[in-house]
């Protein structure tokens, strides 16, 4: 399903005039991780959100309890019940989407079915693996303004990747992940903390 189309088509299928966390994951349904970390990465990206203090810490501990499930071989992300309870009116999902739709349409338009062997079994633990570290590198890099935006577009581009079986877009979330890791040694207290 596209992008763009997504939110709309949950507001749609949902019973009642609300829209659960969990209807949106069913929606997903083995695409779930993709969609997760689409939202969860972008969240740390998009300004002012990813500015907020403690907001990339938060977010980066939330990914990792995600990502331990995928590595450990789910295919659907398991959420408790008063998490996947937490649900929004219909209306105001409709209203967000509207605001998103130009951009969801604008990524929809760059992602395409492609180098397959980059988004399949072994390379979706691999992304499983490369997400938990940029999950992780959210926090020492909070510390330091603006850097937990490669990170955050690292997890992002996985997400869509896994979302849209785009192997081109994997590869180039491991490229950003590598400048990631670079800012992480050079520039954040990691290392003082290792006692290195």
């Amino acid at each position: 399903t596209p992008l763009e189309d997504i939110i709309s088509t949950a507001a749609d299928d949902a019973e009642g005039e609300e829209v659960s966390l969990r209807d949106l994951l069913d929606l997903f349904s083995h695409r779930s991780f993709g969609a997760i970390f689409t939202i969860l990465g972008l969240l740390c990206v998009v300004p002012p959100i990813g500015a907020i203090p403690g907001l990339p810490a938060a977010v980066g501990v939330v990914i990792v309890l995600f990502s331990v499930q995928m590595l450990i071989g789910r295919n659907h992300i398991w959420l408790p019940g008063p998490i996947g309870s937490l649900s929004m009116p219909k209306d105001k999902l409709q209203a967000a989407e509207k605001k998103a739709k130009p951009v969801l349409s604008f990524i929809d338009g760059m992602i395409t079915d492609r180098l397959k062997w980059a988004t399949g079994h072994v390379a979706t633990y691999v992304s499983a693996v490369l997400v938990t570290l940029m999950a992780l590198a959210l926090i020492p890099l909070e510390l330091v303004p603006f850097a937990v935006a490669a990170p955050g577009i690292a997890i992002t581009l996985v997400g869509v990747a896994l979302l849209a079986r785009d192997g081109a877009l994997m590869i180039l979330a491991y490229l950003i992940s590598a400048g990631a890791i670079w800012v992480l040694l050079r520039y954040s207290p990691i290392l003082s903390w290792l006692g290195l």
